[in-house]
Order: structure tokens, then sequence, then C-alpha cells
């Protein structure tokens, strides 16, 4: 699913119904939220807009924010492995970068979701905007 920056993404972790009513300490709690993070790949992490979006997300618990080695971060290979590794991928990226990274997701997966913070998307019909 593709989706666009103003789209409501949830990365809550779901408990199961067994456990969701146990008592759970502040370390079992940090410890669950650890287990269950969402792992997110900001790519364009070190522009304007990725610098900003990692400070907003660096705090949280429930995200695990994966980056590539900074000699590494415009490397397409290593872009291709982190936008497929990822439950959630920000783009922080010109138009062009960013029609370029959406193209990157193999077909087989059907679970990352695109998060695009440019305007190469915002009038395309296959997007949720």
């Amino acid at each position: 699913m593709k989706l666009s920056p103003f789209a409501l993404v949830s990365f809550a972790a779901t408990a199961s119904t067994a456990s969701a009513f146990a008592p759970v300490s502040s370390s079992n709690r940090a410890s669950m939220m650890e287990l269950f993070a969402k792992k997110v790949f900001i790519d364009g992490e070190a522009g304007t807009t990725g610098l900003q979006v990692r400070d907003r997300l660096g705090s949280r618990d429930d995200i695990e924010i994966i980056s590539p080695p900074s000699e590494l971060r415009k490397d397409e290979d290593t872009r291709k492995k982190f936008i497929n590794e990822a439950d959630a991928v920000i783009l922080c990226l010109p138009d062009a970068a960013s029609i370029e990274a959406s193209n990157m997701v193999e077909p087989d997966n059907d679970r990352t979701v695109l998060i695009d913070a440019s305007t190469a998307f915002r009038v395309d019909d296959d997007w949720t905007y």
C-alpha cells in the first residue's frame, strides 16, 4: 500500500488477548515494545525534511529507525535492501528520486508501506492521499 505524507499510519503493536489484561511492569513493557517495534527507513534522512522526521520519531520506543552507513546511503542496492526490510519507508526526497525509490519495492513485497513527503504522487490515482 502506498500512502501520502498526510495519511494516518499507526505503528501500534497489538498484544495477544491473554496477555492484554495481565499487569505489565514498565521494564516488561519496554521489552515488549522492542519486540514489536516496527522498522522505519527514512530515505533521505540526511536532508532537511529527513532530519526533522528522524528527530520526531527518534524518541519513540515502538519504532526502530533503520539506516545504512552514511557512505552507502546513496547506493542503489543498499537503498533497495533497506526499503524492502522496512515496515514503513518515509521518502524525504525530490520528486524524481521518490519515483525511483518507489520502484525499488520488490513485486512480492506487500508488507512495506511508503509515505512520500514529495509532490511526486499527490495527484496520482494509484496512491492514497
